[in-house]
């Protein structure tokens, strides 16, 4: 019996900071926010990883699919929507590494059967290596707001002072308080 052959992968995740946290990114406003990863998060590096990498059993990753909101403006997309570019960018490096690596193991079943086809007329040439997991994410001075709603931590900006949207149930929290409303008011007049 022969040996497998192929890529070791242990898995893709998203780096976190010290605290447990993984950074995302509106896809809208662009700004930047941290959650704790979350059960979800494995489907959501799927659907992104089988963009770029077309799988027979696509339909398998699509069930379940969270929509998040942005905390900031609200904005609701996919889950792997708010990964942020470097985020994508590793995956598609992943994606596309792997590609290499199905490609090459289907072409080079050839030479190992050779007894059974003595002329090929290609010769497969051995893929890069996997790339490596993804730098730290950096303790960022970001503060943390806790959602009620769902029992979840998100790290903000600090200066954000308006509402503020749950990434996981969309449930509004917070903003000015009605007295900073009023002096905010009285300083635009």
């Amino acid at each position: 019996m022969s040996a497998v052959r192929g890529p070791r992968a242990d898995g893709v995740e998203l780096p976190r900071d010290t605290a447990g946290f993984t950074r995302r990114e509106c896809p809208s406003c662009m700004r930047a926010f941290k959650t704790r990863p979350g059960p979800h998060d494995a489907r959501a590096l799927l659907h992104k990883l089988q963009a770029f990498f077309t799988l027979e059993n696509a339909h398998e990753g699509e069930e379940g699919l969270p929509v998040w909101r942005c905390p900031y403006c609200g904005h609701r997309a996919e889950a792997d929507g708010f990964l942020t570019p470097a985020q994508q960018t590793h995956l598609e490096s992943v994606a596309r590494a792997w590609a290499n690596h199905v490609r090459y193991e289907q072409l080079a079943h050839v030479s190992r059967t050779l007894s059974l086809n003595p002329r090929p007329t290609f010769v497969a040439v051995e893929p890069e290596s996997m790339p490596g997991p993804m730098d730290p994410e950096p303790d960022e001075l970001l503060r943390v707001i806790p959602m009620l709603c769902c029992g979840e931590d998100v790290k903000l900006l600090w200066e954000w002072d308006q509402l503020i949207f749950c990434p996981r149930c969309g449930a509004r929290h917070g903003g000015l308080s009605g007295r900073q409303q009023i002096q905010l008011e009285v300083i635009q007049e």
